[in-house]
């Protein structure tokens, strides 16, 4: 009996998708957040995991670029294409630390916010949140499927322990 029980939770749990939690990752910002840039891009977009949702003419997807005194420089609004989010940058004779924050609703309807910075100035680096991500993967490394492992091992753990206390008080 418990070998049955037990066999269900793990096809259970097995056939739970891993990434079921995820709303609107981005997949790559250009330009990527902490980096540095020698002048002002003419745009900023953001590139995420799934296709943003429009709403007819409604203002639902969202990118607005700050310079260091607070003064937006963006364009008051932005163009969805697919799963990507741009707008153009109305002053781009800057220097000093640039803030982007973004409103989108990702293609499961949840709304996600956030916000990135970048540097405009002497000394760039040619650091992409996509080459990092590539050096990772090619690495096998990977924050996210590290975490959900982690977390699915631990599930399963409390998981065996509910049932194995279960199955002894029936047999009481």
């Amino acid at each position: 009996m418990i070998k049955k029980i037990l066999a269900l939770c793990t096809a259970l749990l097995l056939a739970t998708p891993i990434n079921a939690f995820a709303h609107g990752e981005i997949i790559q910002a250009t330009p990527a957040a902490d980096s540095k840039v020698l002048t002002a891009p003419a745009e900023v977009s953001i590139e995420f995991d799934g296709k943003l949702q429009t709403i007819g003419d409604a203002t639902v997807n969202l990118i607005t670029v700050t310079d260091n005194q607070g003064q937006i420089i963006s364009s008051p609004t932005s163009v969805v294409e697919g799963s990507k989010i741009l707008t153009k940058l109305q002053l781009t004779d800057i220097t000093g630390l640039v803030s982007v924050h973004y409103r989108i609703v990702s293609e499961d309807g949840h709304p996600v916010e956030g916000d990135y910075s970048f540097t405009v100035g002497e000394n760039p680096t040619l650091t992409s949140a996509q080459g990092e991500e590539s050096a990772e993967a090619e690495a096998g490394i990977s924050e996210e499927s590290g975490s959900n492992l982690f977390v699915n091992g631990i599930g399963i753990l409390i998981l065996i322990g509910i049932v194995i206390v279960i199955v002894r008080r029936i047999k009481k």
